[in-house]
């Protein structure tokens, strides 16, 4: 190198270890050119188990104390434009399956493409996000999402389940 060259120095990481709620065949997972990104990361990451566990099944999560998971007002905004995105046909459907319960998320699977529109490259747009917690830590949450041709509204209800935000309950309009 010459002395004017500018070194640089990389920096080895560890993976971060977040295990799929849901085993998906291959086809399901692959990228989507031109979608938002979800950045849907557990506040903590899981600690390990003590000693040899049984096997339990993928989709059995345990409640958590809200107190530490992420802001569910910006978690709202995120899910709901990515699921819009998806009954669109622009996201694969697999981006969220961590994230929300399997009856939702199959619900959501077979809705797939059912809102195409011709128009589809206008990006969509989260216009207003109302979130209302309940006593026992679950969240009530409705937004405003335009796509390009409309404007949708989602209802959504959130419980804190695995150390992660888990939608429960969806309805879009």
């Amino acid at each position: 190198m010459s002395d004017g060259a500018a070194t640089c120095r990389l920096q080895v990481v560890p993976v971060p270890r977040h295990a799929p709620v849901h085993r998906l065949p291959p086809t399901e997972l692959g990228p989507v050119q031109g979608t938002l990104a979800l950045e849907l990361v557990p506040a903590a990451p899981p600690a390990p188990a003590p000693g040899p566990r049984a096997v339990e099944a993928a989709d059995e999560v345990a409640p958590c104390d809200p107190a530490g998971l992420p802001d569910p007002r910006r978690w709202v905004g995120m899910i709901a434009q990515a699921v819009v995105e998806i009954l669109a046909g622009r996201r694969p459907a697999a981006q969220v399956v961590r994230w929300l319960e399997p009856s939702v998320y199959e619900r959501v699977r077979r809705s797939v493409g059912t809102r195409r529109h011709a128009g589809g490259g206008s990006p969509v747009r989260v216009r207003r996000v109302r979130v209302s917690t309940s006593p026992d830590g679950n969240v009530e949450a409705a937004a405003v999402v335009d796509d390009g041709v409309r404007c949708r509204a989602l209802a959504l209800r959130l419980e804190p389940l695995d150390r992660r935000w888990v939608c429960t309950a969806l309805d879009v309009v």
